[in-house]
């Protein structure tokens, strides 16, 4: 068996190949050319076992890890923060950080160390999940130009009535167009308003359509405060819930558990980690809060009880995790959200 390395960066690939006794085979710089990496030479230093690569994880690891997983390679992409406490050097080079994952990867395979790998999702999977990612994106961009409009018409003492101060309805925003159409700036904030809730809906459909006949996403819908979209976006970031062997694994993917301190016999809890994608914590943090309005569950009557203790920003914080660990339990046992008796 034959190890290679690769240290990965925008604009170039450093490999490293060792032998199965450790001894370098080949070094080499690939420099990106046309948009897109050529590592086939790397193919051909397989021995009667074969070869199997890693790299550090990171944006511009996609491209060399589907490289050579469509060709049926055994390839991984080891978690960078992990890496680096190993690989920790005064001296730091490209070929020596290949050669330092060439040569942890061999250690690994051997059972010599113990690393933790990083999930590499499916073409599919990614897609989704920017589509999902994208929809949050919009949303914001809505936020923020809601807020920028009501802005402007504060600034000039352009009241709203009460019934018509929500702009996420077709009636206040026409109220807007036809009350102030002198205010060019504010009629062209208006139609960017409107274009962005138009392309959010579109979205929107798009993410209610994917996942059919998911059984995972049904069983997130009995929870009151998930809707299908919801359901989709959760599981677009989940993904298989077989990846996780407990809730707690689940939280601590998503950094939604505490930062722990334990010196001098004592163990401190600080706030949360906010590892992983924070796109996670956003729909969870909304899925509870619309969930504790309409629902008299556990989740519901631990939020009440934070609420008390920490105020009501952190309870839902902390309400958030519970949540997850519920959907972790449902997912993994495949039963809906029921009430306790």
């Amino acid at each position: 068996m034959r190890y290679i390395g690769l240290d990965v960066h925008k604009d170039n690939i450093t490999a490293c190949v060792l032998t199965s006794t450790g001894k370098p085979k080949f070094e080499k710089d690939f420099i990106k050319g046309s948009g897109q990496w050529d590592l086939s030479e790397l193919l051909g230093f397989g021995d009667k076992d074969g070869f199997c690569v890693m790299m550090e994880s990171g944006t511009y690891a996609y491209q060399p890890f589907r490289f050579f997983s469509d060709l049926g390679i055994e390839t991984h992409v080891v978690h960078a923060q992990a890496l680096k406490v190993i690989t920790k050097s005064d001296k730091k080079t490209d070929r020596k950080d290949a050669y330092t994952i060439a040569r942890m990867l061999r250690l690994w395979k051997r059972g010599d160390v113990d690393l933790q790998m990083a999930f590499m999702p499916t073409r599919e999977q990614c897609e989704l999940k920017d589509v999902c990612r994208y929809r949050e994106e919009i949303s914001k961009k809505i936020g923020d130009e809601t807020r920028r409009i009501k802005s402007h018409m504060s600034r000039n003492c352009q009241h709203l009535p009460d019934d018509f101060d929500n702009f996420q309805t077709r009636k206040a925003r026409d109220y807007v167009r036809s009350a102030f159409p002198a205010d060019i700036t504010l009629m062209s904030r208006m139609a960017d308003l409107e274009r962005l809730i138009e392309e959010r809906d579109s979205v929107q459909k798009e993410v209610e359509s994917r996942l059919p006949g998911s059984r995972e996403v049904e069983v997130l819908m009995t929870v009151p405060g998930i809707a299908r979209q919801t359901a989709v976006q959760i599981m677009s970031m989940i993904v298989d819930i077989d990846r996780f062997d407990d809730a707690e694994k689940l939280c601590a993917y998503f950094g939604m558990v505490p930062r722990v301190r334990d010196s001098g016999g004592k163990e401190h809890h600080g706030r949360m980690t906010k590892n992983g994608d924070r796109m996670m914590r956003a729909v969870m943090e909304r899925v509870t809060q619309s969930h504790v309005q309409y629902c008299d569950s556990s989740v519901t009557r631990y939020y009440k009880r934070k609420c008390s203790e920490m105020g009501t920003k952190k309870a839902l914080i902390t309400a958030s995790r519970k949540m997850l660990s519920v959907i972790f339990a449902m997912l993994k046992s495949g039963t809906d959200f029921r009430l306790a008796a």
